[in-house]
């Protein structure tokens, strides 16, 4: 398949009139330069969804959502970039050139569209043979039981695999997929040595699906009376899915976690059914019980909070806790709604109804306070050693939250309950948070761009809207910005050649980004652009350079203060004091 040549993007880029296409699909109100209108892409009720003519570029202050007129079509039609930059040149009468793209890539593109459809047909024919099947009256049972109605079931286009071999390799087969098709799909046992044969058998068949909606892979849960010790089977990795990387009902939930803010997580399908279905929709829930790095970055775009209502045995308490340092490190805000015991979320409905589950979300506490009112409970305050382990614990995971500013809000509240100086437990944080297992990466989906911090984000503003910066930034050492969020996105930036008084160049370049790049890069076009941006970069960067240069000097003048140092050591010291000051004169005068 061809590759869009980038001069044809720019051109599509240039044709098009941002206000005029996106003012295509819904009503946009001028609002001083820009337009403005609902944010299409959550729930509000006063308008914070921006479009500037000028920069040619979208940002919602609601959502967060933003960047290049391509990315919006991408996201409102739910299309992939080529298509994006099709429909547009169509509209706008430009004839874009496609080039042969790199080894590979032609046929990796091919077999995910094969596979997204192969994943479509066994959706439906799962669906099919839970709503009409006499094979299937064992599922339909089951989920009666479960007071699964028939409408919630088609809501969730739910199925059943027969006890066959072969039955959907059979019926894939007659649908035209080939068996490298097959093999690659996950959905089948089997290899190039040996025959290849249904995967899922006898099962309940929940679909995974990404947060687009397409169908990605599959969870099968047992049914009697089958023997299968596996209570679960799920889609191994394949070329649609990782593990790792989805969230089960992230799709039907995007609007309701934006408009809430908040995200309720259970363990399992059928929980998170139950709590969506009872009018609490901004539910999700990992493919396990844990949360990985690249869940909680895909979380973190539609919510701040993060209630997890996982069960109250030992499995929920460790998936908890396990899930815990990696959303702080995201920023979420984690409390736990400890569920009685022996219940879930979909029994405790049931029995209780919605609006006892209702009440334990709402009055959810944060974990740390949780922590501790079970510690309290069970008389861990009153021992000392008992005492000693649970704030060494707690400190731990403290170390994963993202500032100094949490942590010293975190010490002060918890420092009274532990008889325990805010100091002392500021004391306790680990340097370091424990590493937590590496994740795997893969090579056609860069890990997502990390919220920059407030220097990066100056000097990515002042390389954006001025070559002249980009220019001089990137002649500079920037070894001193080195560990600071957002210094990947900067880096590409100043490796960019794009005119920024050219809209079409500046939007071809936001098109080149990743989503989350885009929507920092428009965030950042929508402040008023600097009016000295060179002279903010270098100041910038002069100031980073004293503050450093002046924490060293305060180590080493600490250092001498120290009694019984050798009169050598003494003189090194000095001498290298003496050094860092003329550097700091020189950073403090240099123009």
């Amino acid at each position: 398949m061809p590759r869009i040549a980038e001069e044809s993007i720019e051109r599509v880029a240039a044709a098009c009139d941002i206000v005029e296409i996106i003012g295509g699909y819904f009503p946009l109100k001028r609002a001083g330069t820009s337009w403005r209108a609902l944010c299409p892409f959550h729930r509000e009720k006063s308008p914070s969804f921006h479009v500037s003519p000028q920069k040619q570029a979208y940002y919602c202050f609601g959502c967060g959502a933003g960047g290049s007129l391509f990315k919006f079509v991408m996201e409102y039609e739910r299309v992939d970039f080529a298509t994006a930059v099709r429909r547009l040149a169509q509209k706008a009468g430009v004839t874009i050139v496609e080039e042969q793209s790199a080894p590979g890539d032609d046929h990796r593109r091919e077999l995910r569209g094969r596979l997204l459809e192969l994943h479509k047909v066994a959706a439906d024919w799962f669906h099919a043979n839970l709503l009409r099947s006499p094979a299937g009256a064992a599922a339909r049972d089951y989920l009666k039981s479960r007071e699964i109605n028939s409408e919630i079931a088609k809501n969730w286009h739910l199925g059943y695999a027969p006890d066959s071999r072969d039955a959907l390799l059979k019926h894939a087969r007659a649908a035209g997929f080939k068996d490298h098709e097959l093999r690659a799909s996950g959905l089948f046992h089997g290899g190039e040595d040996k025959p290849l044969a249904d995967r899922f058998r006898q099962r309940l068949m929940f679909p995974i699906r990404n947060d687009y909606g397409e169908v990605i892979a599959f969870s099968g849960r047992v049914l009697p009376p089958s023997e299968d010790p596996a209570k679960y089977v799920n889609s191994p990795e394949t070329p649609l899915f990782t593990k790792g990387r989805a969230l089960y009902g992230l799709d039907k939930a995007r609007r309701p976690l934006a408009d809430a803010g908040l995200a309720i997580v259970c363990e399992g399908q059928l929980d998170l059914i139950r709590v969506f279905e009872s009018g609490l929709q901004n539910v999700v829930a990992p493919q396990g019980t844990a949360f990985t790095p690249a869940q909680a970055r895909l979380l973190k775009r539609y919510a701040e909070t993060v209630v997890l209502c996982f069960d109250s045995d030992r499995a929920g308490r460790t998936a908890v806790e396990r899930s815990l340092p990696i959303l702080l490190a995201a920023g979420f805000g984690v409390r736990v709604a400890p569920l009685p015991a022996g219940e879930d979320p979909d029994s405790l409905i049931r029995k209780n109804g919605a609006e006892s589950f209702r009440a334990l979300v709402d009055n959810a506490p944060d974990y740390f306070d949780f922590a501790l009112d079970e510690a309290a409970s069970a008389g861990k305050l009153d021992n000392a050693s008992s005492k000693a382990a649970l704030i060494r614990k707690l400190a731990g995971f403290a170390s994963n939250l993202p500032d100094a500013v949490a942590r010293e809000s975190l010490a002060a509240r918890l420092g009274p309950r532990l008889a325990l100086s805010p100091k002392a437990f500021i004391d306790a944080i680990p340097d370091k948070p424990a590493a937590n297992e590496p994740e795997e990466i893969s090579e056609d989906e860069p890990p997502a761009t990390a919220e920059p911090d407030q220097t990066i984000r100056l000097l990515i503003h002042a390389s954006l809207v001025s070559s002249e910066t980009r220019q001089w930034l990137a002649a500079q050492d920037t070894s001193i910005l080195a560990g600071r969020p957002g210094l990947p996105l900067l880096q590409k930036c100043l490796g960019a050649s794009f005119d920024p008084a050219e809209p079409a160049a500046t939007q071809a370049f936001l098109a080149a980004q990743s989503p989350e790049a885009q929507s920092i890069l428009a965030a950042l076009l929508m402040e008023r652009a600097p009016t000295e941006p060179v002279a903010i970069a270098r100041d910038t960067l002069r100031s980073l350079s004293r503050r450093q240069l002046e924490a060293r000097r305060n180590a080493l003048t600490a250092r001498l203060r120290q009694a019984g140092l050798p009169p050598a050591e003494v003189a090194r010291l000095q001498a290298e004091v003496v050094d860092i000051m003329q550097e700091i004169s020189q950073v403090s005068g240099s123009h």
